[in-house]
């Protein structure tokens, strides 16, 4: 469970009566759909994409108190989680984590430089009552024979995957985490996509075959849907899919995020439950199309940043060109500002409300971890 004391110092009074509001919608929510956390049978597991965490890049935030608020709620309800898009300043995850306790720990790697890695890091977060880290991290480069092909190029994954060896109960697993490049939805950029997916399936079923242990590959593979390429690539080396049946971008359309196993014989084993596994669409309970009007005072300070930011710039140049660009996009966010044919509700359903929360939904499967009567029914052949 979260630390709330923090909520009595948001401010004004009605954002922390807001903040309350949703957030006795979002834990009946996460009640109603996801399985309970147990001390020691079950392992709920995840994944979540937690777009631009927080450098406010975008300038559609930074995320509030209240956010974190809500973010760490729905991390609380998972005992690991994948997460991706962390952000070079580290001040935000450390947020939530005060909020989640002392309970929860985090690990996660230097960002990646250049254009494609974007400077964002791959991490997990993990309840240590539950999930013990075994003390083997590292980043996933990929050896001169294997590497990614792009003309007469060899490239490494545009953001290095990410993995970390983890113990809960009797189920021992690497746990790997990607942020596969976009490009494109066709051409040269889209096969560069499935290259990295192919590469990185590859890598690691190569190691799952030598080391003999539980690989479990998630993160924002950037799949839009069910036996595409990018899907394929990752099953013809041997993972296993979890299909979820939504897919994972915020309106539930795109199969991004992936949730996958190449494990040891019959250490895989999802609980039978209907909230065993499943995709969180927290937007039925948090920044909603109905509390629209309650946000309307902080998408407007959003966008008058926006433009005073226009401003400034077009203050420190003499380029008539990217004059003209500014003053044409101060006059656009004016016009959001006016909401005349709804424009302003269309930016916080499309745009602002996914930097507060995110434009990708959390992914989790439940398994079993207590393989004791196994095991002893194991010994009575001995």
């Amino acid at each position: 469970m979260p630390y709330y004391k923090p909520i009595k110092n948001i401010t004004p009074k009605k954002t922390r009566l807001r903040t309350l509001t949703a957030l006795s919608r979002l834990r009946q929510q996460l009640e109603n759909e996801m399985p309970q956390k147990t001390k020691h049978s079950t392992l709920i597991l995840g994944t979540w994409n937690i777009r631009n965490f927080d450098d406010d890049r975008f300038k559609n935030g930074p995320r509030s108190s209240e956010d974190f608020q809500y973010i760490a709620e729905i991390i609380a309800r998972f005992d690991v989680m994948a997460v991706q898009e962390i952000c070079n300043d580290l001040s935000p995850l450390k947020n939530v984590m005060y909020l989640l306790g002392n309970d929860y720990d985090y690990i996660v790697t230097d960002v990646t430089e250049g254009a494609g890695g974007n400077h964002e890091r791959l991490g997990f977060i993990y309840d240590k009552n539950k999930v013990k880290f075994k003390g083997v991290a590292g980043e996933l480069v990929l050896p001169s024979k294997m590497q990614i092909t792009q003309g007469e190029k060899k490239l490494q994954f545009s953001r290095t995957p990410f993995m970390c060896s983890f113990q809960a109960g009797w189920f021992k697993f690497l746990f790997s985490t990607v942020h596969i490049y976009f490009g494109s939805s066709s051409g040269e950029k889209f096969e560069h996509r499935v290259k990295e997916i192919d590469k990185v399936a590859k890598f690691l079923a190569k190691r799952a075959k030598d080391d003999d242990a539980n690989h479990i590959l998630v993160g924002d593979f950037n799949i839009v849907k069910h036996e595409s390429k990018g899907y394929n690539a990752l099953t013809k080396h041997g993972f296993e899919i979890y299909q979820n049946k939504k897919g994972s971008n915020k309106d539930n359309t795109k199969f991004y995020d992936q949730i996958s196993f190449k494990t040891r014989e019959n250490e895989l084993q999802i609980v039978k439950s209907d909230k065993s596994k499943g995709v969180l669409q927290f937007f039925n309970s948090i920044y909603r199309e109905e509390d629209f009007k309650a946000f309307k005072p902080d998408l407007k300070k959003t966008i008058k940043k926006k433009i005073a930011r226009f401003e400034k710039e077009i203050a420190k140049t003499k380029s008539e060109k990217i004059i003209k660009s500014k003053k044409k996009a101060i006059a656009s966010w004016e016009k959001i500002m006016l909401n005349k044919n709804d424009e302003l509700k269309d930016y916080y359903l499309k745009d602002w409300r996914t930097f507060h929360g995110s434009d990708h939904l959390p992914l989790w499967v439940e398994l079993e971890i207590d393989f004791s009567d196994a095991y002893l029914e194991k010994l009575k052949n001995i």
